[in-house]
């Protein structure tokens, strides 16, 4: 075993040149130009990445005004406004290319190396300097100051470059892992269409509307297969939804929780946003929640609102908002159809179109507009067939997320290990290296 190298420390200004602008010398959105040099902002980096396509552009006359932020390749660019501390390199430029004034230019020289330094400000480290920032100041701003007077540990160059390819090849597992996620959730969007329109015939295949006309028929909600019935939701409701209630949240543990309306998403529900609910209050009882039970967000933005899911026991009493409804269903409802039913776009828009409010964040539907929802519903046996077809695609989902956590994990254990000089790179099994999964069909 190796010990602990010790390397020195150096001061980021000492081998970086470092500029961010204040202004722009009065720049504004309406100069911008269809084509040009690339103006770069924060909300155009992704996972350490230039989105080039979402950049805006300026003019070659503004572009050269300031020439000492131009980018280069090898360039790292962080936020230092707004949502600051994100992080981005310049791995090839596609032309011409400049920061806006909420962002920073760094640009290293040897000893150090660029993406060993990037790496870097993606770490603890750095990132805690971001966090206290945050915490310590209504308006959160890094300073150029900060960043040249930031220390970072200088190991040799050859291992500068070792430590960044073994975290650029995770970073690459990360970013394959999410494409995959992203295409499954694309796929499932379409299966879930087709199942909710076509159904499935006897054989377990979709029905196909071309070649057997004969089996479909028109309703309010577009063709459908004409065994299918379409009803208003009332008809599998057992009584009105019920409103939750909202008591003030306390600090301490009570042994009871509140959701918060983010345990509601666009894929059911999610035990988060948590909060204690107060000890003695007579009214929490009647928003106990039971394994089962149907919710649906009846006020958010006009985005979220409407989002459904099954409520399932996490081991705590848990009671859900006044901003949540609570649906009884019949005991020959399925609630998990139900649920693929209100995440389908033609019934979603159905309660997403009717939301009232004068506020531009938030609106509300009543119970009225549920339950005059309209849906299409097969028999009970092709319900479970088509519920079955959307939980196979989801365990799929499910292990890909799973992964890329393990993945994400993987990656954090590595960074504090390798830029602390814990770990050294010629320590690293190599063979061990994380698989990058195929893409799906």
């Amino acid at each position: 075993m190796l010990s602990k190298p010790v390397w020195q420390e150096e001061k980021l200004g000492k081998y970086a040149y470092i500029k961010g602008r204040i202004g722009w010398r009065g720049l504004k959105a309406s100069e911008y130009t269809e084509d040009g040099p690339y103006l770069i902002a924060g909300n155009h980096i992704t996972a350490g990445q230039i989105n080039w396509s979402a950049c805006d552009h300026i003019s070659m006359r503004r572009y050269l005004e300031s020439r000492e932020i131009a980018l280069e390749e090898g360039d790292i660019i962080l936020t230092k406004d707004g949502t600051i501390g994100r992080v981005a390199i310049i791995d090839k430029l596609p032309g011409l290319a400049t920061i806006n004034s909420t962002m920073m230019l760094i640009r290293v020289r040897s000893p150090l190396v660029p993406r060993y330094v990037y790496h870097y400000l993606t770490g603890d480290k750095f990132q805690k300097l971001v966090a206290d920032k945050v915490s310590g100041s209504s308006i959160p701003h890094i300073f150029q100051r900060d960043m040249v007077e930031l220390t970072i540990p200088v190991p040799s160059e050859s291992e500068q470059h070792y430590i960044a390819e073994i975290l650029d090849s995770i970073d690459s597992a990360i970013a394959h892992t999410t494409s995959i996620i992203a295409k499954l959730k694309q796929i499932k969007a379409g299966l879930l269409h087709d199942l909710l329109t076509r159904g499935l015939d006897e054989n377990g295949e979709l029905r196909n509307a071309i070649a057997h006309p004969e089996q479909f028929k028109d309703s309010p909600l577009g063709l459908i297969p004409k065994d299918w019935e379409v009803v208003k939701l009332e008809s599998v409701l057992n009584g009105r939804p019920k409103n939750g209630y909202s008591p003030k949240e306390v600090d301490e543990w009570t042994g009871t929780l509140m959701l918060g309306l983010s345990c509601l998403t666009e894929e059911g529900f999610e035990p988060c946003q948590l909060k204690n609910a107060p000890l003695k209050d007579p009214k929490v009882s009647n928003a106990i929640l039971h394994d089962g039970d149907f919710l649906l967000s009846r006020s958010n933005t006009r985005e979220r609102v409407a989002l459904a899911g099954i409520y399932r026991d996490i081991g705590v009493p848990c009671i859900y908002p006044d901003l949540m409804m609570r649906l009884s269903l019949y005991e020959k409802t399925n609630p998990r159809f139900l649920e693929l039913l209100l995440q389908h776009f033609p019934v979603r828009r159905q309660l997403t179109s009717n939301a009232q409010g004068t506020s531009g964040s938030m609106v509300k539907i009543g119970s009225q507009t549920v339950i005059g929802v309209v849906i299409a519903l097969p028999d009970p046996v092709e319900q479970v067939s088509i519920i079955h077809g959307i939980d196979q695609h989801d365990t799929r989902i499910r292990e890909e997320e799973a992964y890329l956590e393990k993945l994400k994990l993987h990656k954090k254990g590595l960074m504090h290990d390798l830029l602390t000089g814990k770990v050294r790179v010629n320590q690293i099994n190599t063979s061990a290296s994380l698989s990058v999964k195929a893409e799906p069909s």
